[in-house]
């Protein structure tokens, strides 16, 4: 068994239906060496996209020998790579209805070409006896040979009139013209052993079209169609080829339809039968198994396509995997290594890796991820990356130029394509307490915006709080004595009070009391001026009597000469002076009297009342400023009404800021919700084709969105715990307690307390007021507990109640629907994740659907999405003795297709479900 296509199923041109210049019908030229040379260079001059031809030459097969022993013998048509022998009849079961000329059903054996030619003619060709009543009534009954069908054609001949002979063709054709062969007969000589598994059929459509529905025909057409299986047809156009299958469809048969040549001319030739007017191709190796894939997958395996199918879309694929060198897989360890190869050359389709427990399957798809930008391995240990490595990447399948190689290393490269390691889904959807990040990661998948608090409201509320709270602030502030200073009612009674004041000392008589005051004034101020004088006087007096008297003593020494001098010497002046302070007390007591009952009458006035006539005009500036201050203050008072209202108060004509807090969470639901209905309106989007969307729409089936704007009380309590006072405030350490303070136990008391309870609680002393604020008002503090997100619901479900394999299918289902048709995939086990439901019933159907548009590359042990997703390639994984190694090839390869059965449980089972499935379409 070769191995010659390691890239698994690939798309080429297959031409079943060729005839060589050994058919009985063609129109090369004679059949001679030169007629053969042109014939061969005319197909090794066909372009690459030719892969495998089928020789027809109707009864016999000596064409297709003489082919196979050129490419034997002298490497002719090397550029093919398959040719199959192919033998055609027409078949009798209509007998009785003139078709004309060579009008015949045509019944195609198109047989493996690993069976001998001999077998073909001695097993099949000459078992097949066949009977024709000759005109003379002679019965000629013989094998189909060569020799008995230019026989036939003789004796056919031989009963024509002779002026009528140049009318007949050769004795072959003759032979061939008139022999119908039995149906029956062909089945029967097929049932051999030695054509098990080696052998299609095919029905001619155009001949079959031909006969009319008729009582007569109706079964046996249907019949004759529906036992073959596939449909050749020569179509002009690739239009009239979609004609032909929608007549099949309509009319409910076989409609496994085959574009061929049916070339009797060379390709230079504008008749439509012609070398290389072939639309056909077929997406599979260019082998017999190749072939039968079509039976099990056609709509997957074949297209009718003037060009390659695999430029319909263009797409950006990992290309070729090479380990230029054997290397360690972790860094110090050298008990595992990947194997030393040529390339794992990588299809662009559906790639799957299989391999036993330990064998490397997982191993290579997180090394090569692991080298890569934003891409996570779940490998325990240090990769070792030194370049031995190398991987390929086509940014685009439309062209082998544009191509990037990468030598693994440590330095991560720059390519786009999603890797879901082993239990990614399940890790990430089994975090009970993630659910805003699951729904933060499903918001990103969608392309939902954002909800975003309005940042304009934002500031305004700000803004206003700001304003509000400074304004409080000035209205609370107090002198020493608990005056509230800058209160409407304080500084009007401060006006009042300077006001009648200077009406009061404004009065005539007023005037005249504070003017006989001051002149009281002063004359105490001279009377208690003479009094100090008289004193300083008696004083000096004494003193002199008694400094003169120290003076004598001193003079008279011993002698007493002198007489002292007695203080009744100035007892006249002495008592004059007592008479006359006397006299000045008097005057003082009377006017200090007039004095105090003016000072009681202005005692309100704190100042000098000698000079309160002449302060009257500071009293008039007091006075007009606190008539400012009352103009400012009511101003104020003014701004702090609108502004509470601003805040707190909603009426019919006004929407508070705080319900406009409410009302933008809930245009963030709505906005959200919108966005959602337009992710979901597959049939907007143009860019994506009928297949596309049908992809799209199978994808979002069974999901939908509830978006939540969440309150979390428990982040809630854990912010407001830092507003307290713990000083003054036992309640810091007890959330029950914190709770029945605030009473905020859901998003309706939360608004509740903001309008009616949170200015008590800001003003409180119990509280530090900026914290407080900022932890209601400001966005970047509240959206830690006040969110709006959507939670995806499948099948009417909340995530957080269905399982976390349907978890998993809901995360696989969003991440594929968002990027459904760019970057490639690599998917390591999805059994593991996903919903076996899911699995059975949609993954399978649609990574079949998603090859198209993606490189699609996953590691399963599952059986069904190998085999029954059609995987393009499958890459078999081995450990042996440490060494890892890779094989990759197509579902068709035996080696492949063994190792599936004897590596993935169910594989047996999976292969044979796909055959039941084209036995019941049949």
């Amino acid at each position: 068994m070769n191995n010659n296509y390691p890239k698994g199923s690939e798309w080429r041109k297959w031409d079943l239906h060729v005839h060589t210049p050994a058919s009985i019908y063609h129109r090369y030229g004679p059949d001679s060496d030169d007629t053969w040379e042109n014939f061969m260079k005319d197909i090794e001059n066909l372009s690459s996209d030719f892969a495998v031809f089928g020789i027809n030459d109707y009864f016999f097969i000596d064409g297709y020998e003489r082919l196979i022993e050129e490419r034997k013998s002298n490497n002719r048509l090397s550029n093919i790579d398959l040719i199959l022998p192919v033998v055609e009849f027409r078949i009798d079961k209509f007998a009785g209805i003139d078709f004309g000329k060579l009008k015949r059903i045509n019944l195609h054996v198109i047989f493996s070409n690993d069976l001998p030619v001999e077998t073909i003619k001695s097993q099949f060709l000459q078992t097949l006896e066949q009977s024709y009543s000759l005109e003379s009534g002679e019965q000629w009954t013989r094998a189909i040979t060569k020799e008995s069908v230019e026989e036939l054609g003789a004796k056919i001949k031989s009963g024509v009139p002779a002026e009528q002979l140049s009318k007949y063709g050769t004795d072959l054709e003759e032979g061939f013209n008139n022999l119908n062969v039995r149906e029956d007969k062909i089945f029967e000589a097929l049932q051999k052993d030695c054509f098990k598994g080696k052998f299609i059929v095919a029905i001619g459509k155009t001949e079959w079209g031909d006969l009319k529905w008729t009582d007569a025909s109706i079964a046996t057409k249907k019949s004759v169609i529906n036992k073959a299986d596939i449909v050749f047809t020569a179509s002009e156009s690739i239009d009239a080829f979609n004609k032909a299958k929608e007549q099949l469809k309509a009319q409910k048969v076989n409609d496994l339809l085959l574009d061929c040549s049916d070339s009797h001319y060379l390709s230079s030739s504008t008749d439509k039968d012609r070398i290389g007017n072939c639309f056909t191709w077929i997406k599979a190796d260019p082998t017999f198994e190749g072939l039968i894939q079509i039976l099990y997958e056609p709509e997957e395996r074949i297209r009718i396509s003037d060009k390659n199918p695999n430029l319909e879309f263009d797409k950006p694929y990992i290309s070729n995997i090479k380990f230029k060198n054997s290397l360690n897989v972790f860094e110090d360890e050298d008990d595992l290594n990947f194997n030393q190869n040529e390339g794992i050359p990588l299809n662009q389709n559906l790639v799957t890796i299989i391999g036993g427990r330990g064998e490397g399957k997982s191993m290579l798809t997180d090394y090569v991820a692991s080298s890569f930008i934003g891409q996570e391995h779940s490998k325990e240990g240090v990769f070792n990356k030194n370049g031995e490595v190398n991987l390929s990447y086509h940014k685009s399948n439309q062209t082998e130029d544009d191509i990037i190689n990468f030598d693994l290393t440590e330095d991560k490269k720059a390519v786009e394509f999603i890797y879901i390691n082993q239990g990614r889904l399940k890790t990430l959807v089994e975090k009970k307490d993630k659910q805003f990040q699951l729904a933060n990661s499903i918001r990103k998948l969608a392309k939902l915006k954002e909800p975003e608090f309005n940042k304009e409201l934002d500031k305004q509320i700000l803004d206003a709080l700001e304003s509000f709270h400074e304004l409080n602030l000035f209205f609370s502030t107090k002198d020493e004595d608990g005056n509230f200073i800058y209160s409407i009612e304080y500084l009007e009674s401060q006006e009042k009070a300077i006001n009648d004041f200077i009406s009061n000392i404004t009065t005539s008589e007023n005037k005249d009391k504070l003017e006989k005051y001051s002149e009281n004034l002063r004359n105490r101020n001279n009377l208690n001026t003479k009094l100090k004088e008289l004193n300083e006087l008696e004083l000096s007096l004494n003193n002199s009597i008694e400094e003169l008297n120290q003076e004598i003593s001193k003079v008279n020494g011993e002698a007493s000469k002198i007489s002292l001098i007695e203080l009744s010497a100035l007892k006249k002046q002495f008592d004059e002076i007592i008479a006359w302070k006397s006299e000045l007390q008097k005057e003082v007591e009377t006017i200090s009297v007039t004095i105090s009952a003016v000072k009681e009458e202005f005692k309100d006035y704190k100042g000098d009342l000698t000079t309160l006539l002449n302060d009257i005009d500071k009293f008039q500036k007091n006075l007009s400023q606190i008539r400012e201050d009352i103009a400012i203050s009511k101003s104020k008072k003014e701004q702090l009404t609108k502004l509470k209202k601003k805040i707190f108060f909603s009426d019919p004509e006004h929407i508070s800021l705080i319900d406009k807090i409410k009302t933008d969470y809930e245009s963030q639901v709505s906005e959200l919700l919108k966005n959602w209905e337009d992710f979901k309106d597959v049939d907007s989007k143009e860019r994506l084709n009928p297949s596309q969307k049908a992809i799209m729409k199978n994808l979002l089936t069974d999901l939908e969105i509830e978006v939540k704007i969440d309150f979390d009380i428990e982040k809630f309590y854990s912010l407001i715990y830092h507003s307290i006072d713990g000083a003054k405030w036992r309640i810091k350490g007890n959330v029950e307690a914190q709770k029945n303070a605030f009473k905020i136990t859901d998003l309706d008391s939360f608004y509740n307390f903001l309008k009616t309870k949170y200015e008590d609680f800001y003003e409180s002393d119990n509280i530090h007021s900026k914290t407080l604020k900022n932890i209601f008002f400001k966005e970047s503090e509240r959206k830690q507990y006040l969110k709006v997100f959507p939670i995806l619901k499948y099948k009417g479900k909340d995530l957080n109640k269905i399982s976390v394999g349907q978890k998993g299918t809901v995360y696989l289902k969003m991440m594929l629907a968002t990027e459904a048709f760019s970057k490639p995939i690599i998917f390591d086990q999805p059994e593991d994740d996903l919903d076996n439901e899911f699995i059975m019933q949609n993954l399978i159907s649609l990574f079949k659907e998603l090859k198209q548009y993606r490189q699609v590359i996953i590691v399963t042990h599952n059986a069904n999405l190998v085999v029954n997703a059609d995987a393009e390639q499958v890459i078999v994984a081995s450990n042996i003795d440490g060494e890892l190694n890779y094989v990759s090839g197509s579902l068709e390869n035996q080696l492949i297709n063994s190792k599936i059965c004897q590596i993935l449980e169910g594989g047996e089972l999976a292969f044979e479900k796909r055959r039941r499935k084209y036995q019941q379409i049949q």
